[in-house]
């Protein structure tokens, strides 16, 4: 009882500063009554004399307040400049928070569902079904190119065959007959593209997009400043249904496209300008490789295997034959898990009835067999036959070759350096179609085999340049022969578009602001056979997506 009465003084205190500085009202009402209920007691039991009792509680609730006040004082002093909040106990913030509510809630509630019916937040009815299954996407190019022509070209070297044959023939082609091969040229050109996706099914969907530029050039969306005196052709680039078969992984196996689409192989320039859409049908399927190398267990679409199957008309009529493209390409896809990437396939392209086909004399029958587009390159065959016509003057020409291309594309994207990347790609493309006999009987004379293609290019940088301080450099080489490639449909900025061409090119782009950036190439490339022709070409572009 001694220690009780001893220690009695010491717990009051303790508790009492305790509960007074941490201001819960409560708790030190409950505490003080508990504590005086029990020196009562100890009074009941005379182990405490009335007055004893008294002087205690009395003597613990001074000290209690003086070393209250002490603390506070020190804690004031080192928290000079701060402003203290009081606590307020729970029960008087229900209380608070109760009454709130109740005055305020109707008023809240009418104001802020007011705002969200007239911006529709988040309400599943926002917009009406048809418009949200659409998605609008586009890219505008501003671009600055010089082309610089050698001074020891000929002049009148190089026929500008799709203009002889749009003008009914070389005569009547007059100046334009010829491709320009000595005067260089500055100019401006933008190009706009704006697209717009509709989602059917979640499966399946529709594509459309516009495009500036020549509607009869397949290669090219360039349109060129200067033209006060005609507005702009504005055309449909694209036009075509996908759909993707989704697998239990996740991802589409299956895809299968019809219409007007962009490319399906895996290609780069040299076959295929990036420009060029395909028109006819397209799949796609995809084979995820399974094993035990742990460096592939946590995904197996890490690596795959594809396979691509086409079939395009590129010229049809209701009473001549048709022209096709056939083409299948297989190989393989390799990711690893520092996200560097492998791709390496082999394809074929197989067309068919594209090449010339001469006229009886005075007849116009085989007129069908002229392509419809020509850059430069390939090796030419008379195809109309008219009357006082001769090799040197032709109305229609055609191509002496046949097409059936094999090609080996590979590329490499190594990214330990992340978020640099080290990308190698390398492309070779060899026409087996080629027939020396045939056409040297064609063309009139005997034309050696040049039906071999290859380029290689290295890139150093951001994979995607899509935001400031992104960049990225390349270095490549090509070397095309005269008829390795169609040449209507490889691409249209090195050596100004077409085959029988060899030389680098050199380039970078830079990120200037978000989905903004600025890319430089500088050209410079030769002829392989035939008269000089040296072209250098520098592009200066400003792109942006949206």
């Amino acid at each position: 009882m001694k220690t009780v009465y001893r220690i009695l003084p010491f717990v009051m205190l303790v508790t009492f500063a305790t509960s007074s500085y941490a201001g819960q009202q409560e708790d030190l009402l409950k505490l003080k009554n508990t504590t005086v209920e029990l020196i009562n007691a100890l009074v009941k039991e005379g182990v405490l004399s009335e007055a004893r009792a008294k002087a205690l509680i009395a003597d613990a609730e001074r000290k209690a307040e003086t070393e209250f006040k002490e603390k506070e004082k020190k804690q004031a002093e080192g928290t000079k400049g701060v402003v203290r909040i009081p606590y307020v106990p729970k029960f008087v913030r229900d209380q608070i928070r109760e009454q709130v509510r109740s005055e305020l809630h109707e008023d809240v509630v009418a104001d802020v569902m007011a705002q969200a019916k007239n911006e529709r937040w988040g309400m599943p009815d926002a917009l009406p079904d048809w418009i949200r299954r659409f998605k609008f996407k586009g890219d505008f190019r501003l671009r600055y190119e010089g082309d610089f022509f050698s001074p020891d070209n000929n002049p009148q070297g190089y026929y500008d065959w799709q203009a002889i044959n749009e003008k009914g023939g070389l005569f009547k082609a007059g100046n334009k007959a010829f491709l320009n091969t000595v005067k260089n040229v500055n100019r401006l050109r933008i190009r706009m593209r704006f697209g717009i996706d509709a989602k059917i099914t979640n499966d399946f969907k529709a594509a459309i997009r516009l495009a500036t530029g020549n509607p009869k050039d397949p290669v090219s969306t360039n349109q060129t400043l200067g033209q006060y005196a005609e507005h702009y052709n504005l055309s449909i680039d694209q036009a075509y249904l996908k759909y993707d078969y989704i697998n239990l992984d996740g991802y589409p196996s299956m895809t299968l496209l019809g219409g007007r689409m962009p490319n399906p192989w895996f290609s780069t320039d040299l076959v295929y300008d990036h420009d060029l859409n395909f028109e006819g049908l397209a799949s796609k399927f995809r084979f995820s490789l399974h094993g035990d190398d742990n460096l592939f267990d946590q995904d197996e679409r890490l690596r795959s295997l594809f396979l691509t199957l086409g079939a395009f008309p590129l010229q049809q009529t209701s009473r001549y034959t048709d022209k096709w493209l056939f083409g299948a390409q297989f190989g393989t896809d390799l990711k690893f898990e520092d996200q560097s990437r492998f791709r390496f396939a082999v394809a074929y392209y197989d067309y068919k009835n594209i090449q010339a086909v001469p006229n009886d004399y005075r007849r116009v029958e085989n007129d069908w067999s002229a392509p419809r587009f020509l850059q430069k390159g390939n090796t030419t065959a008379r195809i109309s036959n008219d009357l006082g016509e001769t090799k040197g003057n032709p109305r229609l020409v055609g191509l002496a070759s046949d097409f059936n291309i094999l090609n080996l594309t590979t590329k490499y994207d190594y990214a330990g350096f992340a978020p640099i990347h080290l990308m190698l790609t390398a492309d070779y493309a060899k026409n087996l179609g080629f027939n020396q006999q045939e056409v040297s009987r064609l063309n009139g004379s005997n034309i050696d085999p040049q039906t071999t293609a290859y380029r290689a290019k290295f890139t150093l940088g951001w994979p995607i340049v899509s935001k400031y301080g992104d960049w990225q450099v390349s270095f490549g080489w090509r070397y095309i022969e005269r008829d390795a490639v169609l040449d209507a449909f490889t691409d249209s900025d090195f050596h100004l578009g077409g085959t029988n061409a060899k030389g680098w090119v050199v380039g970078g782009k830079f990120g200037l602001t978000e989905n903004t950036w600025l890319h430089t190439r500088w050209m410079s490339a030769d002829e392989i056979s035939g008269p000089l022709l040296g072209i250098d070409i520098l592009q200066v572009d400003i792109n942006t997506r949206f």
